[in-house]
């Protein structure tokens, strides 16, 4: 047996021992504040059939929270982020050019994209950053949206939307570079709009905390955490601010170096830990340096650089 067919054999194998066999998969936020009040009226918009679309900063929860919501629902979940890469195709689907030699341009060569597997399959589908995605493309959304049923161009068939077919839209706030306005007639179909902002002080720690159940922070230590990324959110010179990942991820890398060194966790610690973390989880105003700005963060937070 050659060594090609070995290594397609394992990794076959590989494939189907990792299989996910449901997307619904459980997410650890607090339902607190800003995101049980989120949560309420995306339930409320569901049970009255309209469509709900987040307004946030990026990395502020929009994705957690609707994952969470089609988890509670016991639906499917499927999204695309946009950008100018994403076509139509990417959302309603192709032909497979080797199942076409074998089927010809029929259904048995056709592979759906998750817009497309949603509708039918009544799952939530995610329009993830959605007002950065080309007018054309979130054209292709708006039958589905509507009149419940779904044109597939390749097929030149049209195919009726399972009633419990349930679309949320993500966007960033529209002044952030890389936006655009979004269309009216997408606008009009989405009739609940959510804004969310960063968690509070407290909300996050909890978030954080929620998010490393094997690390024993101090109370210290999570609030010189949260004070970073707060300080990071505020100053002008952030173009991109840190995410509630970036304080989950701090939280627990700190906390592994600790272990490994054998040491408690302290400011010349939490530091050293933040400036791995930091520099590619923000984006700064162009010609500001990462490295004063870093400085200039750490002596005013934990008097360390």
């Amino acid at each position: 047996m050659s060594k090609q067919v070995e290594s397609s054999k394992e990794f076959s194998k590989l494939m189907e021992s990792k299989k996910i066999l449901d997307i619904k998969e459980d997410v650890n936020l607090v339902l607190e504040g800003q995101y049980k009040m989120a949560y309420d009226a995306m339930t409320d918009a569901y049970n009255a059939g309209l469509f709900v679309g987040l307004v946030g900063p990026v990395g502020c929860g929009k994705t957690a929270i609707c994952r969470k919501f089609a988890f509670d629902m016991k639906r499917e979940f499927y999204w695309v982020t946009f950008s100018d890469l994403i076509r139509p195709s990417t959302l309603i689907g192709s032909f497979d050019p080797t199942l076409v030699f074998k089927y010809g341009f029929s259904s048995d060569s056709y592979i759906p994209g998750p817009f497309t597997l949603s509708a039918l399959k009544g799952g939530v589908f995610l329009a993830n950053e959605l007002n950065r995605g080309d007018e054309y493309v979130l054209n292709s959304m708006l039958d589905a949206m509507e009149e419940k049923k779904l044109y597939i161009p390749q097929l030149k068939t049209w195919l009726s939307v399972d009633e419990e077919f349930y679309v949320i839209a993500a966007m960033n706030p529209s002044e952030l570079k890389g936006t655009r306005k979004l269309p009216s007639a997408i606008k009009d179909r989405i009739k609940v709009w959510i804004h969310l902002g960063y968690p509070s002080r407290s909300l996050e720690q909890k978030i954080m905390l929620t998010n490393c159940p094997e690390y024993k922070l101090s109370a210290l230590t999570q609030e010189k955490i949260i004070e970073l990324m707060i300080q990071c959110r505020a100053d002008p010179d952030v173009d991109k601010p840190p995410s509630l990942r970036t304080s989950i991820g701090l939280a627990r890398f700190v906390s592994e170096r600790a272990k490994r060194l054998k040491v408690e966790v302290d400011n010349k610690l939490i530091a050293e830990s933040a400036k791995l973390i930091l520099p590619d989880s923000i984006e700064l105003r162009p010609g500001k340096q990462i490295d004063a700005f870093l400085k200039k963060l750490l002596t005013k937070v934990v008097g360390v650089a």
